[in-house]
């Protein structure tokens, strides 16, 4: 048989059934002649198993003769002097094709694949959902959209941290989103691996550290409320929510949805059926008692903290909020700040770190850590108190 060429090929007709035509200079390079169709291979003898074997290379007209015969050439270049399987170099090649085609997606097409598959893996609430995919389409999107997701970089990362402060948007969530969207880019492949942009990059979108109630803050912010209630400014529900929030620590969305079956006033605890990590038993103390055998229950509602429709829950707290806040003079604290401020009063009443690590229901301690150092501030002040028992004696103290 003669050197394959194009003249050859295009003489040997396709025919009813499949036929092979070699090459004369490439040992194992052929083409097989199928009934609508001519497909250029390269047989071999396996250098792993001994076994003889083919793979094929392409179709004519999709790959010239040429193209057919040098691929061939690397073929048998790797069977006689490499020893390696070519089925095994080309699966490398199938891989490195792909990686190139998924890392060519945009950060738009990524973001459809990271909603589709992510939620479902951290087992997102559909309250989570909602917010997240709100905040990742209409926020996020608009920046990054055509952008390739391999080439977004730091400096993009800071231009869009700058880009929402500017707009006077003060969410770290949006920091945090984009952290875990390219952590989960280079676990599937859309980006080369430990190459997160958005590392070592302050989640604190204005620089702030969170906000804490003075004592002296929280007194005003009680009588405010107080007077509130007095006057009937507001609903007597959002007024007793503020202050579960504030003698609980726990999370807006908990009271707002507590039920009173969730209430356990013989063991004094609040018992969760389903709370951002899950099913959560959170102490009660005295203020919080109180404040919850003064709310008056609803018939045919199961809510603690009831809307303003028959069986509902509260649904909004920022707007009687704004008017607190201002009148209680702390227009900078968020309801969220509640949450902090009641973590800040435990700390310095005694408790450790991990102690309120599970007061808030933090799924880790280093969520926590946060408020070290507040820890590490009453230590010293613990230090300084112990130090003073034995200072009369030290003969190294000042006289």
């Amino acid at each position: 048989m003669p050197q394959l060429t194009k003249a050859v090929i295009d003489r040997n007709p396709n025919k009813e059934t499949a036929y092979l035509i070699w090459d004369d200079i490439i040992k194992g390079f052929g083409c097989r002649i199928h009934p609508s169709k001519k497909t250029f291979m390269y047989m071999y003898r396996s250098p792993a198993t001994r076994k003889s074997s083919y793979i094929t290379i392409g179709v004519y007209g999709s790959i010239t003769v040429d193209e057919a015969r040098t691929q061939a050439k690397r073929f048998a270049h790797s069977v006689q002097i490499e020893k390696i399987d070519p089925r095994d170099i080309k699966k490398l090649q199938d891989r490195e094709r792909e990686v190139e085609a998924q890392q060519s997606i945009t950060f738009e097409e990524f973001l459809t694949i990271f909603l589709e598959k992510y939620p479902k893996e951290a087992s997102w609430k559909p309250s989570t959902f909602k917010v997240n995919s709100y905040v990742l389409k209409n926020r996020i999107l608009p920046f990054f959209g055509k952008k390739p997701m391999v080439g977004i970089d730091r400096k993009d990362i800071l231009e869009f941290k700058d880009l929402i402060y500017r707009s006077n948007i003060k969410n770290n969530k949006y920091i945090v989103l984009l952290s875990t969207i390219f952590k989960q880019a280079a676990l599937w492949g859309y980006r080369p691996r430990n190459s997160n942009p958005c590392e070592e990059i302050s989640k604190d979108i204005d620089g702030k550290m969170e906000r804490f109630l003075s004592i002296e803050e929280l007194e005003r912010l009680e009588k405010t409320l107080i007077a509130k209630e007095i006057k009937a400014l507001a609903s007597p529900y959002t007024i007793n929510a503020f202050r579960l929030l504030m003698y609980t620590g726990c999370r807006r969305g908990e009271i707002m949805s507590l039920k009173w079956e969730e209430v356990d006033f013989a063991d004094r605890c609040l018992r969760l059926n389903d709370s951002k990590t899950g099913k959560r038993t959170i102490p009660l103390n005295e203020s919080a008692i109180k404040v919850l055998q003064n709310i008056q229950k609803q018939v045919d509602n199961p809510y603690v903290c009831c809307g303003t429709k028959s069986g509902t829950h509260l649904s909004d707290l920022q707007s009687t909020w704004q008017s607190i806040r201002k009148q209680a003079g702390i227009p900078d604290v968020r309801i969220h700040d509640l949450r902090h401020s009641f973590a800040s009063f435990m700390i310095k009443s005694g408790l450790s770190i991990f102690e309120v690590s599970k007061l808030l229901g933090h799924s880790s301690i280093n969520t926590t850590m946060r408020y070290a150092h507040l820890a590490d501030r009453e230590l010293v002040n613990i230090t300084n108190k112990g130090g003073k028992l034995f200072e009369a004696n030290n003969k190294y103290s000042a006289r």
